[in-house]
């Protein structure tokens, strides 16, 4: 009886260990992106709220939020940015990108689309502003939503 109660105790902790460290791995062990990361350029705040593969193609579709706390109007749009996958730059593409002046005080949401290689296991987007600079976010390994 009492070898019976130190397998099943046993039984337990191991289980509890094994379900433990999936958990720690899992989380750890994931990429760190810069999805959802806000970069402050100039006054223009720039988030990259998702990215995804676009029907299992080789065209990415990544999602911005614009806010435009300047004072003056400043247009932005999909071209500005570019993608950087190994040591190749893959520029926007067909699709309804976005591109527009945004008023100072407003916020502008949009999609860029940009050909990326299928297989890949981290994407970079960059940011060049009028002025040369760059910014990137890294948007990790980007699949299919």
């Amino acid at each position: 009886m009492k070898n019976k109660k130190k397998f099943t105790i046993a039984g337990i902790i191991v289980s509890t260990l094994i379900v433990l460290s999936l958990i720690v791995n899992g989380t750890l062990l994931q990429p760190k992106t810069d999805i959802g990361k806000t970069q402050d350029i100039n006054g223009l705040n720039i988030t990259v709220t998702n990215a995804s593969l676009v029907n299992q193609s080789s065209k990415i579709r990544v999602q911005f939020k614009v806010e435009n706390n300047t004072k003056q109007t400043t247009g932005i749009g999909a071209g500005n940015f570019h993608i950087k996958v190994g040591k190749k730059d893959y520029q926007m593409t067909g699709g309804d990108n976005f591109g527009q002046e945004i008023a100072k005080g407003e916020t502008i949401t949009g999609n860029g689309y940009y050909k990326i290689p299928k297989k890949q296991e981290e994407t970079l987007l960059i940011y060049t502003s009028p002025e040369g600079e760059t910014w990137t976010w890294n948007l990790g390994k980007v699949d299919e939503e």
